[in-house]
């Protein structure tokens, strides 16, 4: 079957997690168009998909540029190769870890994150904060000039960028970071890729990011396809246009009816676009023909808890808790379910593993509820309180969010 997917367009930080088996190009559809080249281009998909598949992503770039310089208005060879881009950015990433050393580089790529969404003020105080612990990085200068191109100041702009100025001197001693400023992003990675030190994997995960978005521009060039509209559907839902994401996989399906991994995408943005009723009826035969897969089992329990259909919530919600125990999403989902069921015993042990990640008092309230309706009223008043301290620290948390500002250069 051919499977699309949502391509992960690399709007933010990690992305739409999409499927990442790479589109089978339709050559019997192009063959007469094609000619002889149709062989060529099959053995390339091949080799392209069974190296996606290895891991083997840089061989998987190799063969997809191939089928893409064979076949430049085939929209399936940008998708795939903008997919296989997107898994270099994505290994990239995940060599930061929790180490307290790559701490000021996820902090980087987090500012990065916001300022490719348009959150401004966030990016730009997170970058100055991240400047502070990383100061050779100069990049930063640039991403802050941005911002205040982008803001109306474009004195501040030309300050920032002359602060951030490297010599030839430099650039030789950091190929990536100036191949990237100049916009040769190929060169970039391959600097990139020959080192393996903190600063090479961000240029690795940045080139990456910038060669799967040029791939993915390409097809608005093309006719209107299903690769063409999952790459807009991500998009959107990256920028929280949730609406919009819908009706773009819908034309989607329109080019590939019943596709299950843009199926299975659709239920995902019906219930983050708030319509539960409609993520439930589009995952739910889906889930029927994969009883045991944990997204499905997890967007449809939420959508069944969030229409208070508890009843058919808590099998699924079972299910998911059962599939994978260590999951918290899962297990807090199943608490509230048996908490709106009345069952504040089962629900007790589930929220009250989760209350040290509660962070506006909500699961507080959730449990002081469960303990209430056992009849233990101290334990609840008890809950309540320390509800009431995170509120007022979420409040405070707020009003200090809401007074960042875009400030001067220092030294102005």
């Amino acid at each position: 079957m051919r499977t699309y997917g949502v391509a992960q367009t690399s709007e933010g930080l990690y992305g739409t997690i999409a499927s990442m088996t790479p589109v089978v190009l339709a050559l019997l559809l192009c063959s007469s168009t094609l000619g002889t080249q149709s062989g060529d281009l099959a053995t390339r998909d091949r080799a392209g998909a069974q190296a996606m598949r290895d891991g083997r992503f840089d061989e998987a770039v190799a063969m997809y540029r191939e089928v893409t310089q064979l076949a430049p208005r085939l929209p399936g060879g940008w998708y795939a190769l903008g997919q296989a881009y997107n898994a270099i950015k994505q290994a990239a990433l995940r060599t930061f870890g929790e180490q307290p050393e790559d701490a000021p580089w996820r902090q980087l790529l987090t500012a990065d994150a916001l300022l490719a969404n348009g959150q401004l003020t966030d990016a730009f105080v997170l970058y100055r904060a991240t400047l502070e612990r990383l100061p050779s990085m100069v990049s930063i200068h640039d991403s802050v000039a941005r911002i205040y191109e982008k803001t109306g100041h474009a004195a501040w702009a030309a300050r920032e960028r002359a602060t951030g100025a490297l010599s030839p001197a430099d650039c030789a001693k950091r190929t990536a970071l100036c191949e990237f400023r100049a916009g040769r992003y190929r060169t970039a990675l391959t600097a990139a890729q020959a080192q393996p030190d903190a600063e090479s994997r961000y240029w690795r995960a940045r080139a990456a990011n910038e060669l799967a978005l040029a791939a993915f521009k390409r097809l608005d060039g093309l006719a209107d396809s299903a690769e063409r509209r999952s790459v807009r559907a991500t998009r959107a839902r990256a920028e929280e246009r949730y609406t919009d994401a819908v009706a773009e996989l819908k034309a989607a399906l329109t080019f590939a009816p019943g596709d299950p991994a843009l199926i299975d995408e659709l239920g995902a943005l019906f219930y983050l676009a708030r319509d539960f009723e409609q993520a439930v009826a589009t995952l739910s035969p889906l889930l029927q023909a994969h009883p045991e897969e944990a997204r499905l089992l997890e967007v449809v329990g939420y959508s069944l808890l969030q229409l208070r259909r508890v009843e058919e919530a808590l099998p699924i919600l079972q299910r998911a808790v059962e599939r994978d125990p260590t999951d918290p999403g899962p297990r807090l989902a199943l608490g509230r379910a048996y908490l709106q069921n009345g069952d504040f015993a089962a629900a007790i042990p589930l929220i009250e593993a989760q209350l040290a990640g509660d962070q506006d008092g909500s699961l507080h309230v959730q449990l002081a509820r469960a303990y209430t309706g056992l009849g233990q009223r101290d334990e609840a008043a008890a809950l309540l309180v320390r509800s009431q301290e995170l509120q007022r620290a979420a409040d405070e948390r707020n009003t200090e969010a809401n007074q960042r500002r875009i400030t001067a250069p220092k030294n102005w």
